[in-house]
């Protein structure tokens, strides 16, 4: 399947002043390419304060990556891939196609990708529960860089399992089209 060697593992390296020193911090996340010359949508949360990216293809090829723009009010980030950095130069890479979430009605499935704990690539299924998921400002808010994400963004509300490591990883639909990151 097509959308699923689409899906990268993104290490990410990032230096943190604390104190007046510096403090190299690494995490990992997901992502998935959507262009053959390397763009890679994730999360802010994953890839915003990022100096460094590593991103490990289906293939276990390791690449290079750079940031490209990020938006901590809808979480959303894109990165590229340094494709001089490539091993296999020549073959191209699996590029993940958008679908329309417009489309989705409660009680669609769709599968959860991503690569937990930074180890391999992991695929659940959930059910759509809610299409246009708010959370109300008296519950849980969630600040990512001084914006209060959620009470713009609406998010599609589903059962599918998420482990650590999946954030930024692609909610896609049954024809695997990214529907959600």
């Amino acid at each position: 399947m097509l959308f699923r060697s689409s899906l990268v593992l993104i290490r990410v390296l990032s230096e943190e002043g604390e104190d007046g020193r510096m403090k190299k911090v690494q995490g990992s996340g997901s992502g998935a390419i959507i262009s053959p010359d390397g763009y890679v949508v994730t999360n802010h949360h994953v890839a915003g304060r990022g100096t460094r990216f590593v991103c490990r293809l289906s293939n276990r090829e390791e690449i290079d990556a750079t940031l490209v723009g990020t938006d901590a009010l809808a979480d959303i980030a894109v990165i590229k891939l340094d494709l001089s950095t490539r091993r296999l130069a020549g073959e191209p890479l699996p590029v993940a196609r958008f679908g329309d979430s417009s489309k989705l009605e409660v009680g669609d499935p769709v599968l959860a990708m991503g690569s937990p704990g930074g180890l391999s690539q992991s695929i659940t299924r959930g059910i759509v529960a809610n299409t246009e998921m708010i959370v109300p400002r008296h519950m849980i808010s969630m600040t990512l860089d001084g914006e209060k994400v959620g009470e713009l963004v609406r998010w599609i509300g589903h059962d599918a399992v998420i482990y650590p490591g999946n954030s930024g990883g692609p909610l896609v639909n049954l024809e695997g089209e990214i529907i959600g990151v």
